[in-house]
């Protein structure tokens, strides 16, 4: 069964997907469909064919829930894998929830497109039709490989303001891919560390630049599999920190453990150190570090962000 069949929504064919957009919104006369209905940009959930139905309705339920904080059309891309799939199938799927009491719903959509790899060009002038116009659009990829993206999608990333994507999902951090979009492209790994970064930036401001770089070595990253993006992601913030500093070509290990905590350590050529545990949710933690006036031992109670901020930090900022 297609990805597409597993998705919730009404299906049908894809032109008629328009007409029925309208009918879900039809209001009675003279009642604005805007006091319930508004909507600031498009987001594209583009998943590929190894996205699996579990995994497709997380992501679903993901941006839902950013679109019910940042009012957005959403729009799902959602590849055919049988081969007697020939012609495009749309679905569409609603969803109403209260705020602020029962006279006053938030509403949003999700147009669903089913397609085969092969009909990449013609997505460009499918999609183009099913955005609201004038608003910004953003593209999220799932399980979509990069030689697929570098073959047949990167004219179609043009019409967008930036593109999301997870390594720790992915596998990789699609270094090789130069992005036409104006904004590139931001990992959600990356994203997730927002709050990680701040703590330890936070701590480490206490010293003196000088202090921290004098005879540094090394630094090392251990991570479980789970969160392979994220130890990538903070390996190269500590590099372009360091960079900024003024310290180039520093020595570094990103290394994938089966178990254990997430943690980094410096390494220095005297007795200084720096150690930094992490539970693998992000959320907690302990910093221990000397610096030559004494071991430090400092507690991390992390406040860690949701699922709908972390995409709004990866599309907006």
């Amino acid at each position: 069964m297609a990805l597409l069949d597993k998705m919730p929504g009404v299906g049908m064919p894809v032109s008629e997907v328009p007409r029925a957009l309208r009918e879900l919104w039809k209001t009675d006369e003279g009642e604005s469909p805007t006091k319930f209905r508004a909507v600031q940009s498009n987001l594209i959930l583009h998943f590929g064919l190894e996205a699996t139905e579990s995994e497709a309705k997380v992501v679903l339920d993901r941006a839902l829930d950013f679109a019910r904080r940042y009012p957005s059309r959403l729009i799902c891309l959602c590849p055919f894998r049988e081969v007697d799939e020939q012609l495009m199938r749309g679905k569409l799927f609603s969803q109403c929830y209260l705020a602020g009491g029962s006279k006053h719903p938030v509403c949003c959509e999700a147009l669903m497109l089913g397609y085969t790899p092969d009909d990449a060009e013609f997505l460009e002038h499918q999609i183009s039709v099913w955005l609201e116009s004038d608003l910004p659009t953003y593209h999220w990829f799932h399980r979509v490989p990069e030689e697929r993206i570098l073959r047949s999608y990167l004219p179609f990333l043009k019409m967008v303001r930036r593109v999301t994507y997870d390594s720790s999902i992915e596998g990789h951090n699609f270094s090789g891919i130069d992005w036409p979009c104006p904004r590139g492209a931001r990992d959600l790994a990356d994203a997730r560390l927002l709050h990680v970064r701040q703590s330890v930036g936070q701590f480490l401001s206490s010293y003196p630049v000088e202090l921290l770089l004098q005879n540094l070595e090394s630094f090392t990253i251990n991570h479980t599999p789970s969160l392979s993006g994220e130890a990538n992601e903070l390996s190269n913030w500590v590099h372009s920190t360091l960079i900024d500093a003024g310290v180039n070509g520093l020595e570094s290990n990103v290394k994938d453990t089966t178990d254990g905590d997430f943690r980094m350590d410096w390494t220095y050529s005297d007795e200084k150190f720096l150690s930094i545990h992490l539970d693998n949710n992000l959320a907690s933690g302990w910093i221990q570090a000397d610096f030559g006036s004494g071991q430090v031992d400092y507690p991390l109670h992390l406040k860690k962000i949701s699922p709908q901020l972390t995409l709004a930090e990866a599309l907006f900022f």
